[in-house]
Parts: structure tokens; sequence; C-alpha cells
């Protein structure tokens, strides 16, 4: 009897707590409501966005004006997103096209400043970049470009001691061409692509 007693009691308050407290709870539960409703309708409009985002960058690249492909890709690229991204880069590759090396430099710099979060993204654009403008500019610069590369993403180690290789034999160092070559080639974490690139590249110098 005391048990049933009980169960009645503890259920009694139960209600009578949410007679109580009818308008908190209805508050709340109106609070959590418009939370997700507004949670998806944020991410509903941000997908809607980088869908244009994609499209106005495929037609800009489409673009057979350089004067609107280079206005239109500078609007792209004050967006902080992927398609910013890929935007920067489509304006440096058109003024390494013109031959305005240093200004490529200069921006390519700018964009890893700007971008100091993401380590992978810093190694890609640094690794882009070094490949890009190598023997275009001066070692030095190209050796601050390498100096974003972050060596624990073990996919890029081969890049960087490729240019680094590449480098050396620029600047006429046989002795760190040498081992560089020895790490390159001993390196088991290294693709057969970027050994074979070197080994052509040494018996090519061998002859020289």
């Amino acid at each position: 009897m005391n048990d049933t007693n009980s169960k009645i009691n503890f259920f009694s308050n139960i209600t009578s707590f949410i007679k109580e407290n009818l308008k908190i709870i209805f508050l709340f539960i109106l609070l959590i409501i418009i939370f997700i409703v507004s949670f998806q309708i944020y991410f509903y409009y941000q997908n809607k966005a980088v869908l244009e985002l994609s499209i106005t960058y495929n037609d800009v690249k489409k673009s057979s004006s350089k004067i609107d492909f280079i206005e239109q890709m500078t609007e792209i690229a004050e967006s902080k997103s992927f398609y910013g991204m890929l935007a920067s880069l489509e304006l440096i590759n058109a003024k390494i096209n013109d031959q305005r090396f240093d200004e490529s430099y200069e921006e390519y710099i700018e964009l890893l400043n700007n971008n100091k979060t993401d380590k992978l993204y810093l190694t890609l654009l640094a690794v882009h970049g070094s490949y890009n403008l190598f023997d275009k500019i001066s070692s030095r610069k190209i050796e601050n470009l390498l100096s974003y590369i972050d060596d624990s993403f073990e996919s890029f180690v081969g890049y960087h001691l490729e240019i680094l290789y590449l480098l050396s034999l620029s600047d006429g160092n046989k002795e760190k061409s040498k081992s560089l070559f020895k790490q390159i080639i001993e390196n088991d974490k290294i693709s057969l692509a970027i050994k074979e690139r070197v080994k052509k590249i040494n018996e090519f110098e061998k002859y020289q």
C-alpha cells in the first residue's frame, strides 16, 4: 500500500510541477525547435551559397575575356571558401603566364600567411608555389616557400626533398645534391615516380 501511495504521490508531484511550470517548459521546447530550425536554415543557405559559387567559378574559368576573368576571379577570391582559394590560385597562375613571377611569389606568401591554421592547406600551397615558380625566382624565395611545408605529412616529404635536390643542382652545390639524392632513393616512404624523376635528372647531370 505504501509503495502504491508513494508512486501516486510521485506522479502527482510531477503533474503539479508541469502545471506550475507549463509556460517555462513550453518556452524551453519552443527555443529548442527554433534553434534546430535556424541551424538547418543556416546550413541550407551555406550549401546553396557554395553551390552557386562553384557554378560561378566554373563559368568564369570558361570566360574568353581576360579582363572579365581577372575581375570575377578576384571577387570569388575574396570569399573565405574552397572556391575562394581556387580563384586565388587561378589569379596567381594568370600572373605566372604573364611572367610576373615576383608578384606571383608575393601572392603565394600572402595566402600562406593568411591561412595559418590549416597545416595541410599550407603544405599543398607551398609545394604548388615551389614547383610553379622553380627557376623563375631566386633560390632564397623558393626556400622560403618550402619553409611552410609540414613534414609530418609523409606523402609530401618526397616533393620537399625533390625541390631541395633541384635547388642544389641549380645552385651548383654538388655535395648537397649527392646527399639529397641518397635521402630520396633510400627513403621507402617516397613514391617511385619521384625516385624515377630524380634518377633521370641525376643521370643527365653526370654527362653534363
